[in-house]
């Protein structure tokens, strides 16, 4: 038996050529539609039929016999004549009409070629949708093997002069996406018009306005504007987020004479709860631990003297969020309500951004960094705040209490960017920590739990 594999546009092409190889009595094994020449990648690689077919040797023979019995003039000038009956089996018409009858040609099989070639023929629609659908995923393995590429080799889709490149790219080494690093780099080409200032701070100014229109930033919502302010601050474990919280009470307790009263709802860690429990003593705070957002709600209404109450929740899992919602539920009409997320600036982006959708049904949200002189991922901290909209609040940068604490500000994250790491305040830091008298500390809220 002789085996041979046959390439046409069409079924009938491929019949042709197989019945002038391999005879009448030819049998097609196979058919498929492949890529003309298995190159895969290229847009203009049309697809082809494959058919498979076998004959029996002394069929290829014959045919061969016939081919060369055939007169040369007949050859080179074929005429129309009418088929002869073949005495032997026409198992080749029966095997066209089982293939056509089981359906087994391609349902996207290009037209058959006409005589006429003056006139070519209309592209068909699946074509057309081909074509389209692989410069669709042409353009996307574009883009995934660009990021995929060490950010200093990245180039710019837009034509930026070196100097601007150079600032994007190091805005991308910072953790910024290429595509909001272009953005950026576009807007601030705009500002300056064709030439690029030379001096460090007409760039930082710009740098500075581009900032501040894309990303929000506030006070952190902590003094009332009526009776008392209640911040919620929660966030994963290790973010800093206790520390985040004796900052903040000696904060507004020294800066701004505001009485301060600090809650814990991470009753199961001792460690958590003694480190609150000593530096509430030594600002001379009231400290108390709660177990429900009932229990908390029912204290907070003997102990109303505080204005300003900072309650530690225990992480950011479905329990924490599922209280942090009903403590709004029950304080948001008597008290002005905030929620602090801290985040860890050196945590990864994906852990940061699977965070803040956890929580983003909350209200009054606000994004709190720690430990931005342990990173130097400062375009992440640009591109999470200007994607998810949420305004940043304040910066921890040390361990100090409560002098390693920032206001947020878009002139001190241009001037991260700028330098590419944490650049301490030019106002020059605060000299240890701030001892307030000892007043009367409560150990507990309320006397039942839910």
């Amino acid at each position: 038996m002789k085996v041979k594999t046959f390439y046409a546009l069409t079924m009938q092409d491929a019949l042709r050529s197989i019945k002038e190889e391999l005879g009448p009595d030819a049998i097609i094994l196979s058919s498929k539609e492949v890529r003309e020449g298995d190159r895969l990648l290229q847009v203009r690689n049309r697809p082809v039929l494959e058919v498979m077919a076998a004959c029996e040797q002394d069929s290829s023979g014959t045919a061969q016999i016939r081919r060369e019995e055939t007169p040369k003039s007949e050859a080179d000038h074929p005429v129309a004549q009418p088929d002869v009956e073949s005495p032997m089996p026409r198992n080749f018409q029966k095997t066209l009409q089982s293939v056509l009858k089981s359906g087994v040609v391609p349902a996207r099989i290009s037209p058959p070629i006409t005589e006429d070639r003056s006139t070519q023929p209309a592209r068909p629609a699946w074509r057309k949708n081909r074509l389209r659908d692989l410069n669709v995923e042409l353009r996307e393995l574009s883009r995934l093997l660009g990021e995929s590429l060490p950010p200093e080799t990245q180039s710019m889709r837009a034509r930026f002069p070196s100097a601007v490149a150079r600032l994007c790219r190091s805005f991308i080494r910072q953790g910024m996406r290429p595509s909001t690093a272009e953005s950026l780099g576009r807007d601030l080409q705009r500002g300056w018009g064709k030439k690029m200032p030379v001096d460090e701070g007409t760039i930082m100014q710009s740098l500075q306005r581009e900032i501040g229109r894309r990303v929000r930033v506030g006070d952190g919502g902590l003094i009332p504007t009526r009776t008392r302010a209640v911040s919620l601050v929660l966030g994963p474990s290790g973010s800093g987020k206790t520390s985040m919280v004796t900052k903040l009470a000696a904060h507004y307790r020294r800066e701004h004479q505001r009485s301060v009263a600090v809650v814990t709802f991470d009753v199961c860690r001792e460690v958590s709860v003694e480190h609150l429990r000593k530096y509430a003593r030594a600002l001379g705070v009231p400290f108390a631990s709660a177990r429900s957002p009932r229990q908390l709600h029912e204290g907070l209404r003997r102990y109303s003297r505080a204005n300003l109450v900072l309650i530690d929740m225990p992480g950011v899992g479905p329990d924490e969020v599922a209280s942090a919602k009903e403590l709004y539920r029950l304080l948001h009409k008597e008290s002005d309500m905030t929620t602090h997320v801290v985040l860890q600036a050196s945590a990864r982006e994906r852990d940061l951004r699977a965070i803040l959708d956890r929580v983003k049904d909350l209200s009054s949200l606000r994004i709190l960094f720690t430990k931005l002189d342990e990173t130097e991922s400062f375009g992440t901290i640009f591109d999470l705040a200007q994607q998810t909209g949420m305004p940043l609040s304040y910066w921890g940068v040390g361990p100090r209490v409560p002098e390693d604490i920032e206001t947020a500000t878009p002139e001190r994250l241009a001037e991260f960017l700028m330098a590419q790491r944490y650049v301490a305040f030019r106002g020059g830091a605060r000299d240890g920590p701030v001892i307030v008298g000892s007043t009367s500390v409560p150990e507990t809220v309320g006397s039942r739990s839910d």
